[in-house]
């Protein structure tokens, strides 16, 4: 907003009218200090909202209910942002129909800043596809596609997100020039994820460039992503600068998610030319990530809180039709009972209103039956959410500590000059981080107890790779269908494929040949599980026989689920199992 009409507002609000002037005012200074300073916004639209309810405004109210459900969002205020998300889509349903579409787009960036993106994305495209979309004004058609953008671009969906950010750069122009940059940065994250490092860091220094020096919450969230386009294009020094400006930033605005991404970033950087330093970057990443975990509890609380409210609205409206049916049902009944008593048994009128009393004692009855059912089904499904989430937060912490001792492990090698002992240190490295992987994609999943086993094989040979600097010349083919294994045996699957892999990395390749490496598991119909680890390298690893320790961790681990191996040399190495899965206590 220009500085003319911000002081025109201001002007309005002095002169202290208790009218429908002062709130559009409150309103809109409120909107216009949103990403510039939150604390102002927030105190601003609450004031508004409070003076539009006092003078029964519900317009004004409306209006104030929507600053604050952005403000809320973007400082993942999770309990107010939900509520006033929800109560502005059932006031313009109410008085302005067509608002309901802004209301619907906030609900889809609040569960956007929730971390889940399912949600977010079905939330996302009600607001897009809405039939009234073409009627609302241009900021809410901008937020609704500019939100589209995100979550595709998020769930990896690389040519819708560029599809749709393309489409929310050219409205930006049109209507708001000064937002272009939101979906640039969108631009920049797809592009680095093709890795097209170069054209990345473009977009976000034309960001930079084009804010002329501001630095405000978005700035920050675009120099971190700097700084890791930097780092993956392994030039330290800058990524060492921008994720330093970042962190900076990151503390001035209480941004946790920067500061953990950035302090990691840095840990990173400092790792083999300063471990002291680079330990203290870490315990900054480990205690904003557990301020991040405690934020994510607080709101997955609220998620659940949120869905239990509509799913109650929702049944009580059913109830409320179905009480109404059984009343209407019950007086044609009663109506038809009584003509028929009335005319056979006129004179036993006495008796007849005894049956009356005993049939309105057994609707009595059956009422407060189905009320308690409908009580105890609540507390149920309430106890089990619970349970999920507790299991869920171990399961995260779990995978955190399993972080932290895997970076000791990274920073203590970095110390020792014998090769043997360092390389037994990696491998340690990587045989935690395979079972830290298991717990990650137990809290992230909906089945609290099994593995989806492809997606796992794909994430850990990845960080194996990545631990070896093996990506460009070693690929590795899952080539298998979505398969879940219990946690029992998810493990010492992961073991076991984890050692198999680094010995290929190791020795199957030798002088930086290139290779391929690919991984099978299948389920038979007697329940046991088949699975072959080959290769295409110069072959005779005998690992199966070896007295390493590697092997013997394969031998054992291969004897714990009551399973055989053996072993080809044929254009490669080729390893065959079958397991019998373990089932669990």
């Amino acid at each position: 907003m220009e500085h003319p009409a911000m002081d025109s507002f201001k002007n309005i609000i002095k002169v202290n009218r208790q009218d429908t002037n002062t709130v559009h005012a409150l309103y809109w200074l409120s909107r216009s200090t949103t990403l510039s300073n939150t604390s102002e916004s927030v105190e601003l639209g609450n004031e508004g909202l409070n003076l539009a309810r006092k003078i029964k405004f519900p317009m004004g109210e409306l209006e104030c209910l929507e600053a604050l459900s952005f403000s809320y969002a973007i400082t993942s205020s999770f309990e107010k942002g939900f509520a006033a998300a929800y109560e502005s889509i059932n006031l313009s349903r109410k008085h302005a129909p067509v608002r309901e579409i802004y209301g619907i787009n906030m609900m889809g960036l609040l569960y956007q800043k929730l971390g889940d993106d399912k949600e977010s994305l079905q939330w996302a495209q009600k607001a897009y596809y809405h039939p009234r979309i073409k009627q609302s004004d241009h900021f809410t058609q901008w937020s609704a596609m500019f939100l589209l953008a995100q979550e595709h671009e998020r769930q990896n969906n690389l040519d819708s997100a560029e599809h749709f950010a393309k489409e929310t750069q050219a409205y930006s122009k049109l209507y708001f020039p000064f937002q272009e940059s939101w979906p640039i940065l969108i631009l920049a994250r797809i592009s680095s994820k093709r890795k097209q490092y170069d054209e990345a860091a473009n977009y976000c220094k034309q960001i930079l460039a084009t804010s002329n020096g501001q630095e405000g919450f978005f700035e920050n969230e675009v120099t971190n992503e700097l700084a890791l386009i930097y780092f993956n294009q392994g030039r330290q020094d800058s990524a060492q600068r921008y994720a330093s400006l970042a962190l900076d930033g990151g503390n001035k605005f209480k941004n946790y998610l920067v500061i953990m991404n950035s302090s990691n970033l840095l840990s990173q950087v400092f790792e083999k030319t300063d471990p002291a330093r680079a330990y203290g970057f870490l315990k900054t990443s480990t205690a904003a990530k557990d301020t991040v975990t405690n934020i994510e509890k607080a709101k997955q609380v609220k998620q659940l809180e949120i869905k239990e409210k509509q799913r109650m609205d929702d049944l009580n409206l059913a109830e409320t039709d179905a009480k109404n049916k059984l009343r209407f049902n019950t007086a044609v009944g009663l109506l038809v009972s009584t003509l028929v008593i009335s005319f056979v048994l006129y004179r036993n009128n006495r008796n007849k209103q005894k049956a009356n009393l005993a049939l309105k004692d057994k609707n009595d009855k059956i009422e407060k039956t189905v009320s308690e059912l409908n009580t105890t089904q609540t507390s149920l499904v309430a106890r089990n959410a619970e349970n999920e989430l507790l299991l869920k937060e171990i399961h995260h912490r779990v995978k955190n500590n399993l972080e932290v001792v895997s970076s000791l492990l990274a920073l203590q090698s970095n110390q020792l000059n014998d090769v043997s002992a360092r390389d037994a240190m990696h491998e340690g490295q990587n045989r935690v981080q395979s079972i830290g992987i298991v717990h990650q994609k137990l809290y992230q999943g909906v089945n609290l107890g099994a593995i989806e086993m492809k997606d796992y094989f794909l994430n850990l040979s990845d960080s194996i790779l990545d631990s070896f600097g093996a990506q460009k010349r070693v690929q590795v083919e899952c080539a298998m269908e979505a398969l879940n294994v219990d946690v029992d045996t998810a493990v010492p699957l992961g073991l076991i494929v984890n050692e198999l892999l680094t010995n290929t990395i190791k020795y199957a390749f030798p002088d930086g040949r290139s290779g391929k490496v690919q991984i099978k598991l299948a389920q038979a119909a007697n329940g046991n599980l088949h699975m072959q680890v080959s290769d295409n390298g110069v072959g005779k690893s005998g690992i199966i026989k070896g007295t390493g320790f590697g092997g013997q961790l394969i031998s054992l681990l291969t004897q714990q689920l009551e399973g055989t191996m053996k072993e080809e040399n044929n254009n490669g190495t080729h390893v065959f199992f079958e397991f019998k899965p373990v089932k669990a206590a």
